[in-house]
């Protein structure tokens, strides 16, 4: 092998092209291999706050569902609850109404006894009269008359 001037003009040339290639070339490459480095370290911490978000946010939801079934729960149980009450303030009415109506039916049922009664006074008071008539007809003893009479009246 001859060293000559070639393999020093080649050397320089090398020398020249890696010079050229550290002060031009690889400081904009480098640059970008940081920001390419940045971005994709940027995306990671932001995937990772977005899962830790999500999970957050999947916990809340869970959270939400359990407070509504139990306001549901609760919900069912206060009409459940709701609907007994009526259920017995109607039965309370009904037996209310129907007190009502038996003492109207007592009442008149009472009614229709002291009218019978009454009508039955009389129709005995008008067989008094019938059986004084006829016992005075056939008797004429005043006294002993008005003792039937008074009897009769005070059985009846």
């Amino acid at each position: 092998m001859n060293i000559n001037v070639t393999l020093f003009g080649e050397l320089i040339t090398f020398a020249v092209l890696v010079w050229v290639t550290m002060k031009y070339i690889w400081p904009p490459l480098t640059q970008a291999m940081q920001n390419r480095q940045q971005k994709i370290a940027d995306g990671l911490e932001a995937a990772e706050k977005g899962q830790k978000s999500l999970d957050l946010a999947k916990e809340k939801v869970k959270t939400q569902l359990k407070n509504a079934k139990h306001q549901a729960v609760d919900i069912i149980d206060q009409a459940n609850m709701s609907a007994a009450k009526l259920v017995e303030a109607g039965k309370d009415k009904a037996h209310e109404d129907a007190k009502k109506i038996l003492a109207l039916a007592q009442s008149d049922v009472a009614t229709q006894a002291e009218k019978a009664k009454q009508q039955l006074h009389g129709e005995i008071a008008t067989l008094v009269i019938a059986a004084t008539r006829k016992v005075l007809q056939k008797n004429i003893d005043v006294n002993a008359n008005q003792k039937l009479i008074d009897k009769f009246i005070e059985e009846i």
